[in-house]
């Protein structure tokens, strides 16, 4: 009602012109519109406000003074019709240009709503329907059709527009909350007695396809919520990309003993009160884990950028090396940080995990609190920071971290790389005994728990019966029972393998075998006799690599006096692809050993190394030890689709861990993308998939206590 009183007096002049037009006559009729319109726009200008209907209404009124003057007679018989048209054709430009004319009005009584894309698509509604009955109204008029129908008019609109927009929101509302999954079947029932297992070999709630840090996750929190779980896993090791590994070397006649980390290194969501920390500490491991804080370098021809843990310090160090864009910079991390803490608000009362908005309330809701975040999270975030910068070399280091999820071929949006700036806002860590470290803290909770983690034990099929996921069968001939199943392999696999085509509706399957894979990566470990004065992780821009020297924080990993050096390189899905046979396969052994991919892999690692000196000086000179992983290491090691590191393209995930297998869901970067801690909230949202409201409950009583969260320890 609010916005449909404001729009009238919005109309003032209009309603002045209608009302003397009767027995004023058209001409002082016409000088008094025209007059109270322009006082409108004189007062509008003042308080730097543009309403779109208004500035409609004075380009009506001064045709409409021209016609008056070119043909006064016409304009007499015609100024009623005439305005209406003017109005019609107002409202319909204002749509046109995706300025809808009433959000000129209902920003003030929808505050809240006005910054989320629903309100924009309410008020092109809302605004197009009253183009439509202007334009009716003038064509009533016109043809004399009568004023009943130009009262029944005008009443629908006044009607449509004081409940119309309300109404339209929690439409909206509700469809944004259907289409965040794809598919919404309901929970399966675990307290039901279990039938038809006798053939089988082992009978559990949920069996996990898969131990990467998704995995294990969901398997942790599902066996905390009292579920029977087992995990089974091809590889010799547990973690996906989150485990460590050693490699002898002799130097100086004696023997050397390195280790180094398969994947990830800088882990973010480990502050106290982080995604990781509340996992960890809902599960009563926090307390197995010590992390350092990781500081960065970016690494340009003509500059070098160290930035300062505390971002309010960063944004000032940027401003003074760009001093003309200081100001641009500064407002533009304020407005990260407005979107990073509505992104992340979610996560209060969801057990620590950033979660979903399952009622029209709650989005309104977080709507009032968090309006920047509603306007741009789903935007791209080349206009956020267009909004502030001009220079790309400022672009440049402001996206210096987006190899971190992406080749940077695809357009992100904001929801996309605001995450990464929690590296400044809240730090990024790294595990004192490596990654491994944080596989063997979920695979703690779960064993505590009951449940199990088999290793070396590769899942063939998921077992399907009637539509529903009943149970995986082994490589090695067993079947288990179960009343869910997650998987989290690579969705390909998944669903095209493991599952098959013939259980899939064909538009998804097709979708899935169409998805393309995210990039994959070359990664050369060295063993060096040096201990190199950098920071741990340096971004080399013009070369595109990043080198990690992980010693910096854990010296353990080396012998004394020696570092561990990590080079990193991503690669396009399409280079990637130029590693494998072109006729398919993964016959690992001939394909790794032949004379061709060892040179092409000396090749590509001779260059790293070369690349790298112009941050590491000499450092072809120190190395003990080499050894190298490509896209065939990869998919060798994860059974990933072209050695995708961040499983599939971003519009090839899937929304929702439900699958169109019922009881089957998934977990992984195939439903939230890459890095660790956006794969453990993946795992986080599979368990409440198949335990709805498993987050917002306390732990169970059967978890290990947990030990005050340690603070990330700033130590070197």
């Amino acid at each position: 009602m609010k916005t449909f009183l404001a729009a009238q007096i919005g109309l003032a002049p209009l309603a002045l012109f209608w009302l003397l037009l009767g027995f004023a006559g058209p001409g002082v009729a016409l000088a008094v519109g025209l007059a109270a319109s322009i006082t409108m726009a004189v007062w509008r200008a003042s308080r730097r406000e543009f309403f779109a209907i208004e500035i409609g209404a004075l380009a009506s009124f001064l045709v409409m003074a021209a016609f008056e003057v070119v043909a006064p007679a016409a304009f007499a018989h015609a100024a009623l019709p005439l305005s209406f048209a003017g109005l019609g054709v107002a409202a319909a430009v204002s749509v046109a240009l995706r300025r809808p004319w009433t959000a000129d009005y209902a920003r003030a009584a929808f505050a809240a709503e006005a910054a989320s894309p629903i309100f924009l698509a309410v008020n092109m509604t809302i605004s197009g329907l009253w183009a439509a009955l202007f334009l009716a109204d003038a064509a009533i008029l016109a043809f004399d059709l009568g004023g009943y129908a130009t009262t029944g008019v005008f009443v629908f609109g006044a009607v449509a527009s004081s409940f119309g927009p309300r109404a339209l929101i929690r439409f909206a509302l509700q469809r944004r909350i259907a289409a965040m999954e794809d598919y919404r079947w309901p929970a399966p029932h675990f307290d039901d007695p279990k039938q038809d297992e006798a053939a089988q070999d082992q009978v559990i709630d949920v069996a996990i396809v898969g131990a990467g840090i998704g995995g294990l996750t969901a398997a942790a929190l599902l066996a905390d919520a009292g579920l029977k779980v087992a995990v089974y896993e091809a590889h010799v090791v547990a973690g996906g990309y989150c485990h460590t590994f050693l490699r002898k070397a002799r130097h100086d006649g004696r023997p050397c003993l390195y280790r180094f980390d398969a994947g990830p290194h800088d882990f973010s969501g480990v502050h106290k009160g982080g995604t990781l920390d509340a996992i960890l500490s809902r599960l009563g491991v926090a307390d197995r884990l010590e992390w350092r804080r990781l500081d960065h370098a970016y690494i340009f021809a003509d500059r070098t950028i160290n930035p300062p843990r505390d971002w309010r310090e960063y944004a000032a160090e940027l401003g003074r090396i760009f001093p003309a864009e200081a100001a641009g910079i500064e407002a533009l991390f304020v407005e990260i940080k407005a979107i990073y803490d509505g992104m992340f608000a979610t996560a209060a009362g969801n057990g620590g995990v950033p979660g979903l908005l399952r009622s029209a309330e709650a989005m309104l809701a977080f709507a009032r609190q968090h309006p920047f975040a509603v306007q741009w999270m789903e935007r791209p975030f080349d206009e956020l920071i267009a909004r502030h910068v001009a220079r790309p070399e400022v672009k440049r280091v402001l996206t210096a971290l987006t190899n971190y999820i992406s080749d940077g071929r695809e357009t992100l949006s904001c929801a996309d790389m605001v995450p990464l700036f929690g590296y400044y806002f809240d730090g990024g860590g790294y595990p004192l005994g490596g990654s491994q470290r944080l596989a063997d803290a979920l695979i703690q909770a779960i064993e505590t728990r009951g449940g199990i983690v088999k290793l070396k034990t590769r899942v063939d099929r998921v077992l399907i019966e009637n539509g529903r996921a009943t149970g995986v069968a082994l490589a090695d001939g067993r079947r288990v029972s179960a009343r869910a199943v997650v998987s989290n392999a690579d969705p390909k696999r998944t669903f095209l393998e493991l599952v098959g085509r013939d259980a899939l509706p064909v538009r998804f399957a097709d979708r899935v075998a169409e998805a393309a894979p995210g990039p994959s990566a070359f990664m050369l470990h060295l063993g060096v006799d040096y201990i190199p004065d950098c920071q741990p992780a340096m971004h080399l821009e013009d070369a595109g690599i990043g080198v990690e020297v992980l010693t910096k924080l854990d010296p353990s990993a080396a012998p004394a006096g020696h570092s561990t050096v990590g080079i990193f390189k991503l690669m396009t899905n399409e280079e990637a692809r130029a590693w494998f046979p072109a006729t398919g396969g993964d016959d690992w052994k001939t394909l790794r050993f032949s004379p061709d991919y060892e040179a092409r892999k000396r090749a590509v690692a001779d260059a790293m190394v070369a690349a790298a000196e112009t941050a590491l000086p000499g450092l072809a000179s120190h190395i003990v030890h080499r050894s190298e992983a490509s896209p065939i290491t990869y998919a060798r090691y994860d059974l990933a689709s072209d050695g995708a590191i961040y499983g599939v393209a971003r519009s090839g995930r899937m929304r929702g861990a439900k699958s169109p297998i019922r009881n089957l869901v998934i977990a992984g970067a195939a439903t939230h993308g890459p890095g660790v801690e956006a794969v453990a909230i993946s795992g986080a949202f599979a368990a409440e998939a198949l335990v709805p409201g498993l987050l917002a409950r306390a732990p169970a009583q059967n978890a290990t206590p947990a030990a005050e969260p340690q603070t990330m320890s700033s130590a070197a």
